[in-house]
């Protein structure tokens, strides 16, 4: 579970407050044809030609369609959406910064968070094996 709908679920924050943090996180990612141009995976002209196959087909990732049409590799993308990952703002620090929560309520919310997420990823870990 994303942890901004486990503070929902818990009465932390509203849906509507989670709907901006949200949209705050999403406008904080960087574009990956911005991230490709900046580690010299991608060129601009590169880029516009997987943007204008991606116009051409809406449902295609940009990802998918550079390594489909061999610009970058399967390692490459990868490489580029853990970077796109780590750049992007964490909701506990945006929930902070829009006043939703104190910092202190925030902490805490993620470490009991992260404790029953591990504990539910513990006991399918063990329902598989």
């Amino acid at each position: 579970m994303h942890f901004g709908l486990y503070l929902v679920k818990h009465g932390v924050i509203t849906s509507a407050q989670f709907t901006e943090a949200l949209e705050c996180q999403l406008l904080s990612r960087p574009q990956l044809g911005a991230l490709a141009i900046e580690q010299g995976k991608l060129s601009v002209k590169e880029i516009f030609r997987i943007l204008q196959a991606q116009a051409d087909d809406p449902k295609k990732l940009f990802g998918e369609l550079a390594v489909k049409a061999g610009m970058i590799s399967e390692d490459e993308l990868e490489s580029l959406l853990y970077r796109q990952s780590t750049c992007t703002l964490p909701m506990v620090k945006i929930i902070v910064e829009l006043g939703f929560v104190t910092a202190d309520v925030a902490q805490e919310c993620l470490v009991e968070y992260r404790s029953e997420t591990s504990t539910v990823e513990e006991s399918l870990g063990a329902l598989i094996a």
